[in-house]
């Protein structure tokens, strides 16, 4: 059950309530959407569980889409930072075992809620489709430059290797099980190797 605030008096401001309010709202949508999926959740199911008012509900969220698009959003500015934080002094394998180490960690601290972004943006419409391409290319993008891609095959291969990782994570996720999430590193980097091996160095 999500935590709300205690009643009375606190020493919150306005800014840190609505922002503790969403966060609520964020973990009763990941909550109820885990067990009814996207399609069969409803706004009252997510504010019953989150213990908020309906009013409450429509100050921070227009619809059940705007909730769960805004947590796609978070999801996905978490992601893109890691990725946009790689070293780039190691060699192209080194880095891309740093890239792989933070995805896959942030997907395991809770499969729960990555596992309702991963899947279940695919019956929440266009829009979320859309996002979910966006997140995607800019790992294609971190992969890329961690590779020197150099032409259009070089970006095919990155490409083909992130929709590879995907699938596997999104596979893995259906049992919930972080520790097997985080397991895929090994076979991932084994693949990657053989695939992007004999790419060139982008400091050559």
């Amino acid at each position: 059950m999500v935590e709300r605030l205690a009643s009375g008096r606190h020493q919150l401001s306005r800014e840190e309530v609505a922002a503790h309010q969403r966060q609520r709202l964020f973990k009763a949508l990941a909550a109820v959407m885990t067990t009814n999926g996207y399609s069969n959740t409803t706004v009252d199911d997510v504010i019953k569980e989150a213990k908020v008012s309906r009013a409450t509900f429509y100050q921070h969220f227009e619809s059940k889409q705007d909730l769960f698009m805004a947590g796609y959003a978070r999801m996905q500015r978490h992601v893109i930072d890691a990725i946009r934080t790689v070293p780039t002094t190691g060699t192209p394998m080194q880095n891309f075992a740093v890239m792989l180490d933070r995805y896959l960690g942030f997907i395991a601290l809770d499969p729960s809620t990555a596992r309702l972004y991963l899947l279940e943006v695919y019956a929440a419409g266009p829009e979320a489709m859309r996002r979910r391409v966006e997140l995607q290319q800019e790992f294609v993008a971190g992969v890329a430059q961690i590779f020197g891609a150099r032409n259009d095959a070089d970006r095919f291969a990155c490409q083909a290797l992130v929709a590879a990782i995907s699938t596997l994570v999104i596979n893995t996720l259906t049992g919930g099980d972080a520790d097997a999430v985080v397991a895929l590193r090994t076979p991932i980097l084994e693949y990657t190797e053989r695939v992007m091996g004999s790419a060139p160095s982008p400091h050559a």
